[in-house]
């Protein structure tokens, strides 16, 4: 029997609700179809970044993006990251999906490398948080027992990143065991791997932002891991950084390339009236 995966990438507060610190531009419509085919699955996944002050992504710190996605904690003296007064920099899911996973059988996986993301060559690298205030950023407590996903208890996942494929894991294991970071390199797409191989009885439906990045990136992660699989990006459901230095100048530009990049690795790209009309 098919099972279902909805794949919420970066649909956090700092992303795509108005006053985001980096408001890619998605609507309340795409968020509406995003809740339409989240409806549809078995299971949901959040994959979201989560940075430290010192994240190499921010333009503060010599990076492409403005800051987002802090953990809780550092919520605070924002005008040192150039965050504008009253900009949201919070991961969280936004309300209109959030209303909809809120009661699910929930699980937070942080990988190891996600809490070594500032590595930098240093002898004695430390952690950019704890699994506690990721934990208490998203409100979802961490997964210990990896069994309990596999068994099926699980309902909802929210998974930690940094890289723009959320599959991606990075053992960086010549560090050693380090204070408070998970000896081994664990994230959601790993254990669904033990269970599932090579994928033959799952779907999976991707919702995001943005999509020439961290969607795509992600879809196509899937689809490798997962060749028998079937992936979709909802494109309806998604954001493109429509931004011209970056190399989008338009919605329909972003349709185009996008619809192409997914065909060359084997992800279907269509509407959410075509992923709702196969159903």
């Amino acid at each position: 029997m098919r099972k279902r995966i909805n794949v919420l990438v970066d649909w956090g507060k700092a992303f795509v609700n108005l006053n985001g610190s980096f408001y890619c531009g998605t609507t309340e419509a795409q968020k509406d179809r995003a809740a339409e085919v989240l409806s549809t699955s078995d299971l949901v996944l959040y994959l979201s970044d989560v940075h430290s002050r010192t994240s190499s992504e921010f333009t503060v710190n010599g990076g492409l993006y403005p800051a987002h996605n802090l953990v809780q904690k550092h919520w605070k003296n924002l005008e040192d990251l150039a965050v504008e007064p009253g900009k949201d920099v919070s991961p969280q899911l936004t309300e209109k999906l959030y209303d909809l996973v809120k009661d699910k059988r929930s699980g937070l996986i942080v990988p190891r490398h996600v809490f070594l993301q500032d590595y930098n060559g240093e002898k004695n690298p430390q952690p950019a948080f704890t699994i506690n205030e990721v934990s208490e950023t998203f409100g979802v407590t961490p997964l210990y027992d990896p069994r309990r996903f596999l068994d099926g208890e699980i309902d909802y996942v929210v998974n930690a990143k940094h890289l723009f494929d959320g599959t991606r894991t990075n053992a960086l294991s010549w560090l050693g065991s380090i204070p408070g970071v998970p000896d081994l390199d664990m994230n959601v797409f790993s254990l669904l791997k033990q269970k599932y191989g090579q994928g033959e009885d799952l779907e999976f439906d991707f919702t995001g932002v943005v999509t020439g990045i961290c969607l795509y990136q992600s879809a196509s992660g899937t689809k490798q891991l997962f060749p028998r699989s079937t992936v979709n990006i909802i494109s309806d459901a998604a954001t493109h950084l429509v931004y011209a230095p970056l190399g989008i100048e338009s919605e329909d530009m972003g349709n185009i390339v996008a619809r192409k990049m997914c065909q060359q690795v084997g992800v279907n790209y269509i509407s959410t009236a075509e992923y709702l009309g196969g159903k």
